[in-house]
């Protein structure tokens, strides 16, 4: 008994060391600072970039489904809508309220007091310029320098709008949850060299990858560091509802050309870019359909044959919306 004892104190001992140690770890070392490179890009006045700068903001790389809408206004969406970029979506998380920000160059509030340099950095890094890491929602890491320059030229050019969004609200406990275990998504290098626009596959591929995400949602994804755990589009990836409702869980469909379980196997294009265009109908779902309906019939075409190509895999989603 006096060994059992003298075990479970020392075991005691050494728990509230460790505990001791992680509070100071989390106390003198949040927020964790990020080195990264600044990328040369700077804001162009071409009406051609500016324009295709819009197109992905509202559209494939769908920045405004947070930065200019809230959970209501999905409700009343109308394709073709572009409701200003002012920010303020809500994101609730356990011990954590997220908010998007304002997203106009407005010197106080906005924009208006980065450079374009680093607002590149911020997109691409998701890093400040006090080298503090954004909340890691961003994954655009592989954005092309040319993608990248209209996207930095677009927001320069709309208007400014006063408005002040609220600090994060970061608990301790999830404070500890990001410095250990989240950080910024960082450039896989496969896409650095330029693409050309067009219905390839290859264009596909970086439209799914490295523009719109899509990857992200439909492989299997580690809950805790955002790591893709999963074999690539074989779904079931785990997201909460966008709805935000306590236990309601979305599994992302399986969208390789597997013939017993892929959900777009027998699918042509025309059905394909139908359902694109159609819009919300899972009001759960957190794809950005008010974004992709904006998507072309050639990138559409490009993301559909990349989805043809891939590797089947076997990974059947009975339910897509699942309730704990």
């Amino acid at each position: 008994m006096k060994r059992l004892l003298k075990i479970l104190k020392w075991t005691g001992i050494v728990l509230v060391l460790l505990v001791l140690g992680i509070c100071a770890a989390v106390y003198f070392m949040y927020p964790a600072k990020y080195k990264v490179p600044y990328p040369e890009i700077a804001a162009n006045n071409d009406s051609a970039v500016i324009a295709h700068g819009k197109y992905l903001v509202y559209a494939t790389a769908h920045c405004a489904e947070c930065h200019a809408f809230t959970r209501e206004s999905f409700n009343d969406y109308k394709p073709g809508d572009m409701p200003p970029l002012t920010g303020g979506m809500p994101f609730n998380f356990p011990g954590a309220v997220a908010y998007a920000r304002n997203l106009t160059p407005d010197n106080e509030t906005g924009i208006g007091k980065y450079t374009d340099k680093e607002l590149a950095r911020i997109i691409r890094y998701g890093v400040k310029p006090n080298d503090e890491a954004i909340m890691p929602f961003m994954m655009y890491g592989d954005l092309n320098d040319q993608d990248l320059t209209a996207i930095v030229s677009y927001l320069r050019s709309v208007a400014p709008v006063k408005k002040q969004i609220p600090e994060n609200e970061i608990g301790f406990l999830m404070k500890g949850v990001i410095l250990f275990f989240m950080k910024p998504f960082m450039p896989t290098g496969e896409f650095t060299k330029p693409i050309e626009a067009d219905t390839s596959v290859a264009y596909g591929k970086y439209l799914a990858h490295a523009v719109s995400g899509c990857v992200s949602c439909h492989t299997k994804m580690d809950e805790i560091t955002g790591e893709l755990i999963g074999p690539l589009f074989g779904g079931g990836g785990k997201t909460p509802s966008v709805t935000e409702e306590p236990g309601v869980w979305v599994l992302s469909p399986n969208l390789t050309p597997d013939p017993e379980t892929g959900k777009m196997y027998d699918w042509s294009f025309e059905l394909f870019k139908n359902r694109f265009k159609q819009g919300r109908t899972v009001k759960e779902s957190i794809m950005p359909w008010e974004m992709f309906q904006n998507y072309s019939d050639d990138d559409l075409k490009a993301v559909y044959k990349y989805l043809q190509s891939i590797p089947a895999v076997k990974n059947e989603v009975k339910e897509v919306v699942i309730r704990e």
